[in-house]
């Protein structure tokens, strides 16, 4: 095992964070008039393998700190992993359905393409395992390495891992200047990540929250490939106004309130967790 400074932690975070905000906005850039007309899944697709890259990055990282453990991506602990995220699935449905409401029909293609279902779908799964293997791969056990002398050290590497996520979301604002949906994705990124942490933890599986993780982003993806490239070009025009218009503070509580569940599951997940001993390095 190798134990790494805070500093050093919190840097490769931010370089890998900054690395991915730079690749988006070159392909936003690159793929302008087809995502102003509405066509997405250029982009899509190439953000989905610009993420394989720097998962594979994040995992050469692990192993050059000692910090790389084979059975946790495997399918061992999967599928108790997978059980644990049943708050997750709830949500995505949820989540999925109210936005699928409050759209009109008119706006939906009749029959959607399966090979976009599948690129938005890739798009996904591949955010959630970049930014799994990311925080709670190298950086939950980073942290975990250096705790593993202090009472409740996992726990509190969970909960450092999970701070570290959200304020890394404060990237944000750099695309968006408005500051409370800023603030409010960032109070829901520490609350969802303390609770994959503890789907982590408990299942010592680092495929299962990835695979939550991304089914939590592909419940809004997925209109990426049902709603007509017109709806999609409006729904961008009206995003980019967005950026600098106003949010009630009624609407950043709600925001709050919908993801405080994640955070009770998790602060009861955690009661079960129990000191994590570093597994076979590779």
């Amino acid at each position: 095992m190798t134990e790494r400074s805070y500093g050093y932690i919190v840097l490769i975070t931010l370089i890998v964070f900054l690395a991915l905000g730079a690749a988006s906005s070159i392909l936003q850039n690159l793929f302008a008039d087809r995502i102003a007309q509405g066509y997405l899944m250029e982009y899509c697709l190439s953000t989905g393998a610009v993420q394989m890259v720097l998962s594979l990055l994040v995992i050469w990282i692990m192993k050059r700190n000692h910090l790389f453990y084979k059975d946790e991506f495997t399918n061992k602990g999967l599928w108790k992993g997978l059980k644990l995220g049943w708050l997750a699935y709830i949500f995505a449905v949820l989540l999925f359905t109210l936005n699928y409401i409050g759209q009109d029909k008119t706006l939906f293609v009749v029959s959607p393409n399966p090979l976009h279902v599948l690129i938005v779908l890739f798009s996904a799964l591949t955010t959630g395992f970049l930014e799994e293997t990311l925080v709670r791969g190298f950086v939950l056990n980073a942290i975990n390495v250096k705790l593993l002398g202090v009472k409740d050290g996992t726990k509190k590497a969970m909960l450092w891992s999970s701070a570290i996520f959200a304020l890394a979301h404060f990237f944000n604002l750099v695309m968006n200047p408005n500051f409370l949906p800023v603030f409010a994705n960032v109070i829901q990124a520490f609350m969802i990540g303390l609770y994959l942490a503890a789907i982590y933890v408990l299942s010592k599986n680092l495929i299962a929250p990835s695979i939550v993780h991304g089914l939590i982003d592909f419940a809004s993806f997925i209109f990426y490939a049902i709603l007509s490239p017109e709806a999609l070009s409006k729904m961008m025009s009206s995003t980019q106004a967005g950026a600098s218009g106003s949010t009630t503070t009624a609407t950043f509580l709600v925001q709050i309130a919908i993801t405080v569940p994640f955070l009770i599951a998790a602060l009861l997940m955690m009661r079960n967790v129990e000191r994590k001993v570093p597994g076979e390095v590779t």
